[in-house]
């Protein structure tokens, strides 16, 4: 009977080291899924300023920090058209400053946001975005938005702030300061909106947010936040430490809680 006890213990310790093991052997937790970002955009965020084929197969050009570190936070990418936007159907649609958009396109994007669909817009009335291509190159971000159209039919206008667009502006925005230039405003439009549009301004009109019949919408007046020649140094290199991109992703998270909250 002594022998029976004294071999307890040493059952009990094989039992836990087997547990141990069998617990390490066992998969790790799957990385949550990224959320799947479609972005339209005239700024040089995907491969910098006057990247070309050649340029880009040779390495010579590269990701502006904002893009970057959209690489590494999301499932994103740039795209020209929204012609498959319901069939690809990405969690956000983020339009940054883009060129001017196809009558189809501007349909296809406020059909999807009427069904359910999130879009960030930042579109910016007067632009101060350096670049050193020459007037009239195509690869020269615009220097307005050319969103009247979709704005308008929400019930919105975007209008220029000041004479100066080179104004450096400091912001304050929730938990993120961060620096632009020449921002513009947000103006609801009395009687434009349809019937299931619903706008509400803040932050000294410089953001929307709108309910749009089962999406939602958030404006943004202003897009050189994204120039990383604004930030602080560090940021250039860690762009998390921008209040700009902190700005910037505490909007993306709004819409990623809600798409999680309806799973």
């Amino acid at each position: 009977m002594a022998g029976f006890w004294q071999t307890v213990p040493s059952a009990l310790l094989a039992l836990l080291m087997l547990a141990q093991c069998s617990a390490s052997d066992s998969p790790p937790d799957p990385a949550p899924a990224k959320s799947r970002i479609q972005l339209m955009t005239s700024l040089p965020l995907v491969w910098g300023e006057g990247a070309s084929m050649k340029t880009v197969l040779s390495g010579g050009s590269e990701p502006a920090p904002v893009y970057r570190y959209w690489q590494g936070q999301y499932d994103i990418a740039a795209v020209d058209s929204l012609e498959n936007l319901a069939r690809e159907n990405p969690d956000i649609v983020m339009l940054a400053q883009p060129r001017a958009m196809d009558p189809a396109d501007l349909t296809d994007l406020d059909t999807w946001v009427r069904a359910g669909g999130a879009v960030i817009i930042l579109t910016d009335p007067d632009l101060a975005w350096p670049s050193e291509l020459p007037l009239g190159d195509p690869r020269r971000p615009l220097v307005t938005g050319f969103l009247s159209p979709l704005l308008g039919y929400w019930g919105l206008e975007l209008v220029a702030v000041g004479e100066d667009k080179a104004e450096i502006v400091d912001l304050q925005i929730g938990d993120s300061s961060f620096v632009t230039q020449g921002i513009g405003k947000l103006e609801l439009i009395s009687g434009k909106a349809q019937p299931d549009v619903r706008c509400k301004l803040s932050a000294a009109d410089f953001i929307a947010r709108c309910s749009i019949g089962q999406g939602r919408a958030t404006i943004v007046a202003d897009a050189d936040l994204l120039n990383a020649a604004l930030w602080p140094e560090s940021a250039t290199l860690s762009p998390q430490k921008s209040g700009a991109v902190r700005f910037v992703d505490s909007l993306m998270a709004e819409y990623v809680g809600d798409r999680d909250a309806g799973k």
